[in-house]
C-alpha cells in the first residue's frame, strides 16, 4: 500500500528525480510512479545533486557524526566519504565539466550561517577553497560566468525576512572575476540557477517563494510558478527542467514548455521511523513543575504531559497519547489541577487537565495567548499570568476565562515574570530600549505598574523574597572588560551580578554586618504575614548597646506597618535602593528566594567548540548557591545543576 511521505531536497537528469524521505535517498520518474529507495544510511542525508553526465550522485550525509559530503553511482551501489572536515557541508553543485563536486562549508570558522565554497574530486582527495568569498550558492553560466548567493539559504524558514542578513546574488558575467550584486527585485533571494541566458532563481517579494528568473542584467523579471500556500524550496535543474518541492511534494518545472506538473510518488516504505520504540525518558525531559506541596511532579518528555508522586504510584500520562504537543505545564492551587499549553485542534490554547487523568480537559480555546513563552500561577487564585511571542505580559483568570493585557514591549520579549507572596503584585523583565530590560512591579487588580530599575541595563529574572521584605533579580551591569589571550579584544564574559531591591524605605541592607535585632527575622520563624516585618525590623532594640544604634544607617527610618492587602511596596525613590550581593560577576541562570535564603545557580564559562550552532546543551553544569541572609554565609548546595523550581510556599526544593 502507498503510504504518502515528505518528500525534500530533489534533483533531476533526464526522466529521474532523487528525492529525501524518511533520511535516506529515493529516486522516481518525473511522470510518477513507483519510487525505489537507493540509500539505507546509518545518518542522515541531504541535499542530493546528480553530477552533469547523470552518473553520479553527491550529497551530505552524517553518518559519522558532522555533515560531510558523499558521492555514489547514480543507480545505486556503494557510497563513499569524500570530506573530513568535521563541519557543516551542503553540496552546492559540480562544475560543468564534472571534475569536481562543488560544496559550501562552515570550515574553518565552524559556526553561524557563514560558509565558504570548495571544490573535491569525486575520487577524492584534498578538499580545495574557491576564491568567491562567503557564499552557500553557486551555478556557472555561459562563457565563464558564474552567479553565486550570499547569505542564501532557505526562506521557507525566515518567511518574507528584509533585514541585514537577506540573501543576495552577485554575477561575473564573463568570468574574469569582477563581481556585481545582481538586484531583480527587493526580496529574499535564494538557489540562482544560470540556465541559457537567464537566471533562475526563488524570491518571495510577493510573499510567498516561487520561482522566478531574469536577465544576467537582472533585468525582465518573469514569475513561473504560483505557489499561494507554500514557499518553493531546494531547486536543481538539469538545463532543461527544474525540480523543487513544496509543502511535501515535488514539482518539474519544465523551462521549454513553460509548465509545471507534480511529481505522484507512489512510496512503499516499511515506515521503520514510525514504529514502536522505548528510549529512555530522562534524556528527553523538557519541562516539569512542583506540586504546591512538593509530594508530586508534572512533567513534559517529548511533548507529552505527565505526571508523577516523588515515592510511590504510577507514571499518568495526560491529554491525547499522541499527536499533541503540550508545554508548560503548572499546577493550580487545589494541587488537583495542572494548567499547560496544548495544540489540541491545531492551534495553541490553555487547558486544564485533572490529576486523576479520567476528566476530560477543559480546553480555554477563545482566549487569543499567541505562542506562549512561560506562564507562572497566582499564589492565592486561580489566575495566572503570561507572557507570549509578541512581547506582551497577559493577566489570564481561569474562573471567569478572561485576559487582560498588562504590559508590552516594542522592542523585546518578556524575560522572567513572577508573583508576590500575596498574589497582589506582579514583577517582570520588560525591554525599555532597543539593548535594555528594566524590572517593572504591575498592581494585578488594576495592571497599573512602576518602574523599578533605570533604562540603563539589562535587567532580568525577577523573584519575590517570600516574606515580603525584597525583590530579587539578576542583572547585566558588571562593565569589567577582560582582554582576549589570542588577539588584541575587550569582551564581557562575565558581566552579570545577582541583586536586590528593598520594597520599603526602613529596610537596611541585608549585606552589611549589624545586631541581629535590626535584621529581618525569616517568615517561618515569626508569625507576620508578607510583607509585615516582625518588630525588630521596625525598630531598634533599645536594650542593645549604644554601638549597636551606632551600627544601623541614619537613613533607617520606621516603615510604615503593612496595609490589609499584603505587601506594601514604597515606590518612592525604589530606583535608589538597589544592592548587588556579595557575589562576583560572573554568568547566573536563575535566582529565587526561600525562607531567610536566597539560591542562585552560576555556570562557568565555556568554549564553544564541540556544541553546534543552535544545538541545546543538556548537560548539568551549574552550580547551585545559597546566601543566608540572616547568618550573612555562602553555600554550595550541589554541582551539577541545571535548573531548580520550589514549590509555591516556596519551602521545597
Amino acid at each position: 500500500m502507498s503510504i504518502p511521505g515528505y518528500y525534500r531536497y530533489p534533483t533531476i537528469h533526464k526522466d529521474t528525480v532523487v528525492f529525501v524521505c524518511e533520511d535516506d535517498l529515493w529516486a522516481v520518474s518525473t511522470e510518477g510512479g513507483l519510487a525505489w529507495r537507493l540509500t539505507a544510511s546509518l545518518g542522515a542525508v541531504s541535499g542530493p545533486c546528480y553530477s552533469p553526465d547523470g552518473k553520479w550522485l553527491a550529497f551530505a550525509g552524517r553518518d559519522e557524526g558532522p555533515w560531510e559530503i558523499y558521492v555514489m553511482p547514480a543507480e545505486g551501489g556503494e557510497v563513499r566519504r569524500l570530506t573530513y572536515q568535521g563541519s557543516q557541508a551542503a553540496v552546492a553543485g559540480w562544475t560543468p565539466d564534472g571534475a569536481y563536486i562543488v560544496y559550501a562549508s562552515n570550515t574553518p570558522e565552524h559556526g553561524g550561517r557563514s560558509r565558504w565554497l570548495w571544490r573535491i574530486s569525486p575520487e577524492g582527495g584534498a578538499p580545495e577553497r574557491l576564491a568567491y568569498g562567503k557564499t552557500n550558492h553557486v551555478s556557472f553560466g555561459p562563457e565563464g560566468g558564474i552567479v553565486i548567493g550570499r547569505n542564501t539559504g532557505d526562506p521557507a524558514t525566515w518567511k518574507r525576512y528584509r533585514g541585514g542578513t537577506a540573501g543576495q546574488l552577485w554575477i561575473d558575467r564573463i568570468g574574469d572575476g569582477k563581481f556585481e550584486p545582481l538586484v531583480p527585485c527587493e526580496g529574499n533571494l535564494t538557489a540562482p540557477m544560470w540556465i541559457g541566458d537567464r537566471i533562475y532563481l526563488i524570491s518571495d517579494h510577493e510573499g510567498i517563494g516561487n520561482l522566478y528568473s531574469c536577465t544576467a542584467a537582472g533585468e525582465d523579471l518573469c514569475r513561473h510558478t504560483h505557489h499561494e500556500e507554500y514557499y518553493c524550496r531546494q531547486p536543481r535543474t538539469d538545463g532543461r527542467r527544474i525540480v523543487y518541492h513544496s509543502g511535501a511534494d515535488l514539482y518539474v518545472y519544465d523551462i521549454e514548455e513553460e509548465s509545471c506538473a507534480r511529481v505522484q510518488v507512489d512510496l512503499r516504505s516499511p515506515r521503520t521511523q514510525r514504529q514502536r520504540r522505548f528510549v529512555d525518558p530522562s534524556r528527553f525531559f523538557q519541562e516539569y513543575s512542583l506540586h504546591p506541596d512538593g509530594q508530586a511532579l508534572s512533567i513534559v518528555v517529548r511533548g507529552k504531559l505527565f505526571t508523577m508522586a516523588n515515592w510511590e504510584g504510577a507514571v499518568l500520562q495526560h491529554g491525547v497519547r499522541d499527536g499533541v504537543r503540550y508545554r508548560l505545564p503548572e499546577w493550580l492551587n487545589d494541587g488537583q489541577r495542572i494548567v499547560a499549553v496544548a495544540d489540541t485542534d491545531g492551534e495553541e490554547a490553555l487547558e486544564i487537565h485533572a490529576r486523576d487523568g479520567i476528566t476530560p480537559p477543559e480546553r480555554l480555546s477563545s482566549l487569543d495567548i499567541g505562542r506562549a513563552l512561560g506562564l507562572a500561577v497566582s499564589p492565592t487564585e486561580d489566575r495566572l499570568i503570561l507572557w507570549n511571542h509578541r512581547h506582551e505580559l497577559l493577566l489570564v483568570d481561569l474562573e471567569e476565562q478572561s485576559l487582560r493585557l498588562i504590559d508590552t514591549s516594542p522592542y523585546e520579549r518578556i524575560r522572567g515574570a513572577a508573583w508576590s507572596p500575596d498574589g497582589n503584585w506582579i514583577a517582570y523583565s520588560l525591554a525599555t530600549t532597543e539593548r535594555t530590560s528594566s524590572i517593572k512591579i504591575a498592581r494585578a487588580s488594576t495592571g497599573e505598574s512602576w518602574m523599578i530599575t533605570p533604562t540603563e541595563f539589562v535587567d532580568v529574572a525577577p523573584a519575590w523574597d517570600p516574606g515580603g521584605f525584597y525583590l530579587y533579580f539578576l542583572s547585566y551591569r558588571e562593565f569589567n572588560p577582560v582582554y582576549d589571550d589570542l588577539h588584541f579584544d575587550l569582551g564581557f564574559p562575565q558581566a552579570m551580578r545577582p541583586l536586590l531591591v528593598t520594597l520599603r524605605k526602613g529596610l537596611l541592607n541585608p549585606f552589611v554586618p549589624m545586631p541581629r535585632t535590626l535584621m529581618p527575622e525569616p517568615a517561618r520563624n515569626n508569625n507576620s504575614k508578607p510583607g509585615e516585618a516582625p518588630a525588630e525590623v521596625l525598630k531598634h532594640d533599645e536594650t542593645a548597646p549604644e554601638e549597636a544604634a551606632e551600627t544601623a544607617p541614619a537613613t533607617a527610618v520606621e516603615p510604615e506597618p503593612p496595609t490589609e492587602e499584603g505587601i506594601a511596596i514604597d515606590f518612592d525613590g525604589i530606583q535608589q535602593r538597589v544592592i548587588a550581593f556579595p557575589y562576583p560577576e560572573g554568568h547566573y541562570g536563575q535566582i529565587a528566594g526561600i525562607d531567610g535564603r536566597v539560591l542562585l545557580t552560576s555556570y562557568p564559562i565555556e568554549g564553544s567548540l564541540g556544541k553546534p550552532s543552535g544545538a541545546r546543551d543538556n548537560e548539568p553544569r551549574g552550580s547551585l548557591l545559597s546566601y543566608d541572609l540572616r547568618e550573612q554565609r555562602k553555600d554550595t548546595l550541589g554541582n551539577g545543576v541545571s535548573f531548580f523550581t520550589l514549590s509555591r510556599d516556596c519551602r521545597i526544593l
